[in-house]
């Protein structure tokens, strides 16, 4: 099968995602539908000029790819054929009030400076290959101008607003950094080298092949039971450890004071609750450490606002931020439902209440 670039899957099957669900009112609308129309959005007009066109976009495809569709004036001809467009020029048709709404436009530059750059993302500058591509689908630059590209931007545009109206202030991201101190922290640290081992014998045999000069990294690799090929040579075995972030006896043996920079610590004994949930059915029957320390304890300290700054504004952007822009968003979705009218015979599907009984008439 010919693969699809994803202009055409985007042309074809996408609603856009900065609206969700489907429905719309027969009331609040500003206008009425004509004779000629299949939906109505406000004073948007969806056509059955436009509707053919996009069926005939979707045919088109079908017949280029060898994927046959239903049969014409079937039930699930309009249920997979038919219906999906027409939501589709409805969402666009809400995107394009919403746009206007919060004052949002695109320029015709914008529109084709985005065009050129998805051309030349799916054809490398291939003119020619290109051309022959929407000759093949029978589409037109500007079913993609104004059924992928002018969508696309308006509901970056729409985000892109909607970021600005709810930008996450500094005094809010102080705040935030004031009340939750505590958990800016950095614990005392330590740079170690270790293996962990499978069994007491094992692990005596790695520390005295340790004892014996054998390079870290291939004691590691043959003993250690979190080995990975995808680990450096350099790094094998190597570990930032952080104060009350390891294995209970791990971190009595690192920060507990008595193991030197550079000493060999005698084997340490995996406790036998993180034996269980982190290395089950691994240990015969008991692991055990071999750690020694490259570095001295680097105290932690509380992280300064500064230091910490970018980190609580992603986490307010990714909350606080991200909350409000969805509540506004749905807002605006459930103000363009109650000015969508469709035509007889092109209404979406209504939702199925699952667990509920049909009742009979």
């Amino acid at each position: 099968m010919t693969r699809i670039p994803a202009l055409l899957i985007v042309l074809l099957t996408a609603l856009v995602a900065v609206v969700s669900g489907c429905g719309g009112g027969s009331g609040g609308s500003s206008s009425a539908l004509g004779e000629n129309d299949v939906a109505i959005v406000g004073d948007i007009h969806i056509t059955r000029a436009q509707l053919d066109h996009q069926i005939q976009l979707r045919l088109n495809a079908a017949k280029v790819d060898n994927a046959p569709l239903p049969k014409v004036g079937t039930a699930d001809y309009k249920n997979q054929v038919v219906i999906p467009i027409v939501q589709r020029l409805v969402t666009n048709a809400e995107v394009e009030n919403m746009a206007k709404t919060l004052d949002v436009s695109v320029s015709d530059e914008d529109i084709q400076k985005k065009l050129d750059e998805a051309v030349e993302r799916e054809f490398k500058k291939d003119t020619k290959r290109y051309e022959e591509y929407l000759k093949k689908y029978g589409i037109t630059e500007d079913d993609l101008k104004e059924q992928v590209i002018r969508p696309s931007l308006l509901q970056e545009k729409i985000q892109d607003k909607l970021k600005e109206q709810y930008k996450v202030t500094d005094e809010q991201v102080q705040t935030y950094y004031d009340e939750h101190k505590a958990e800016f922290i950095k614990p005392d640290s330590r740079v170690v080298h270790y293996v962990i081992v499978k069994s007491k014998s094992d692990a005596t045999a790695a520390r005295q092949q340790i004892v014996d000069g054998t390079q870290w990294a291939a004691v590691y690799k043959k003993y250690s039971l979190d080995y990975s090929p995808d680990t450096p040579a350099a790094k094998r075995g190597e570990f930032t450890a952080q104060k009350g972030q390891t294995e209970a006896n791990f971190g009595t043996v690192v920060f507990g004071g008595s193991l030197k920079t550079g000493q060999l610590s005698d084997l340490v004994e995996v406790s036998k609750e993180y034996a269980s949930t982190s290395l089950a059915g691994k240990c015969k029957p008991t692991c055990y450490f071999v750690i020694r320390p490259d570095q001295d304890i680097v105290k932690g300290k509380t992280q300064t606002f500064e230091e910490i700054k970018p980190q609580v504004q992603q986490t307010l952007e990714q909350t606080v931020q991200a909350e409000k822009i969805s509540k506004r968003i749905q807002q605006l979705v459930e103000e363009q439902k109650k000015l969508v009218k469709y035509a007889k015979g092109f209404e979406p599907p209504k939702p199925v209440n699952p667990g509920g009984a049909s009742t009979g008439g």
